[in-house]
């Protein structure tokens, strides 16, 4: 009887390790496939954030919030008169005067920082002159 429970013991021990070994390949798949569906959705934000002419969603801490209220409704000249700001027409007279830099996307802004690349000195192709990543990338020459 003690030959039969030690042979049981052996084969049970031999199936936990294949089962070990397999799981052990299940995890190695899993992690592949968690780091692939990573990458593609980095490479779809990319994509996304070059080819659709949406404005940033402020999530920028840098945005300028100049043409904003303290209620965060947009000034216009009326809104401006209104509240006896008189600062809005002389705003619009100064950005008709001076050039703007241009708009660049974020994928943009990380990959002229990958390149040593200035994205201001870039010229953008994309919709208003946006620089893009194949901007940046042109301008490096690659």
């Amino acid at each position: 009887m003690a030959k039969k429970t030690d042979k049981a013991l052996k084969d049970l021990a031999k199936e936990v390790k294949k089962l070990r070994k397999e799981n052990e390949k299940l995890v190695k798949g899993l992690e592949k496939t968690y780091e692939d569906q990573a990458a593609a959705h980095r490479e779809l934000r990319n994509l996304l954030e070059e080819h659709l002419p949406v404005g940033d969603t402020g999530t920028d801490e840098s945005e300028d919030h100049s043409s904003h209220d303290e209620d965060g409704g947009f000034v216009t000249a009326e809104t401006a008169a209104e509240s006896g700001d008189g600062d809005a027409s002389e705003a619009s007279a100064d950005g008709q005067d001076r050039q703007e830099e241009p708009e660049v996307t974020d994928a943009a802004k990380r990959r002229a920082k990958e390149l040593s690349v200035d994205p201001s000195d870039v010229k953008g192709t994309g919709s208003g002159g946006r620089v893009l990543v194949k901007d940046v990338e042109a301008a490096a020459g690659q």
